[in-house]
């Protein structure tokens, strides 16, 4: 897996979309915001498993499936659409530096105390200048929390920007993992992008599109697990339990609430306690 995680993973993730760099404005609204407005109905959509069988999606009719591994779909559309479903970097606790260099499968550098709006600007900055493209005045109209407590911060991010394809519009669902104990910590993301003048067409497809996506559990583990191994607590190491099982029952909870919460959608309420 580690070798699939290089510096042009986050450039195809974020160029798919042809994006170059990154002005930010948004505002934090409710749950609600995040839903589909009314428009036409969702395409109908055919179904695409990996070859590695790590996920599968829906894809609509004359889209084409430009990616399918380790848990990343990357799909574009003819006329200028495109979504990218399991995305992950690794980044480090430290001083943001546009255009970084990837150091081994540390991506760059990010403040962990970032908010996770600035975290996501701070991503598409890094995509910018690794590229050098123009600028494509991305602004987020709403920007809803997703709660996850000690697992991630996450939020879903609607807004529109220009590429030079033309105005588009675009949804994503971002989320920033708890860093470990040096410091390391992984981001994860998926995103659409539709033609402006197409968005009330087909808003519905790309949503329809986002919620087929279905990653296995192993391959959500690796996305998300992180870099250096849990330390188990006092109580967890009275109780019997090695470092290996605490990281691997802490790697369960985590994909749970990582699709239950961020891939499905499913309300605070129906999650289970360790995700709050």
């Amino acid at each position: 897996m580690n070798s699939n995680r290089s510096a042009l993973r986050i450039i195809s993730a974020m160029a798919i979309s042809g994006l170059a760099s990154l002005a930010v404005t948004g505002k934090t609204t409710s749950q609600n915001a995040a839903q589909p407005s009314a428009g036409a109905a969702a395409a109908q959509l055919q179904p695409y498993t990996a070859p590695d069988q790590s996920a599968s999606v829906g894809v609509p009719e004359g889209w084409n499936v430009t990616k399918g591994a380790y848990g990343v779909i990357q799909m574009s559309g003819p006329n200028g659409e495109a979504i990218s479903l399991g995305n992950e970097i690794v980044v480090k606790d430290g001083a943001f530096q546009p255009g970084q260099r990837a150091n081994g499968v540390i991506e760059m550098s990010m403040p962990n105390q970032a908010t996770i709006q600035q975290k996501y600007a701070m991503l598409w900055q890094h995509a910018a200048e690794m590229v050098g493209g123009p600028n494509p005045n991305v602004v987020i109209t709403s920007a809803t929390p997703i709660p996850l407590g000690r697992i991630a911060q996450c939020g879903i991010f609607l807004g529109s920007m220009t590429n030079p394809q033309g105005p588009q519009k675009f949804e994503s669902r971002f989320c920033s993992l708890t860093p470990d104990t040096n410091g390391f910590y992984k981001l994860f993301w998926m995103h659409a992008t539709i033609p402006a003048n197409l968005a009330a067409q087909e808003r519905a497809t790309a949503e329809a599109v986002l919620s087929s996506y279905k990653i296995s559990p192993d391959a959500l583990k690796a996305l998300i697990k992180p870099l250096t191994p849990p330390i188990p607590p006092p109580s967890a190491v009275q109780g019997g339990m090695s470092s290996t099982m605490w990281g691997e029952r802490m790697a369960d909870e985590s994909a749970t609430c990582m699709d239950e919460g961020v891939i499905r959608e499913e309300p605070l309420r129906d999650l289970p306690s360790y995700c709050h």
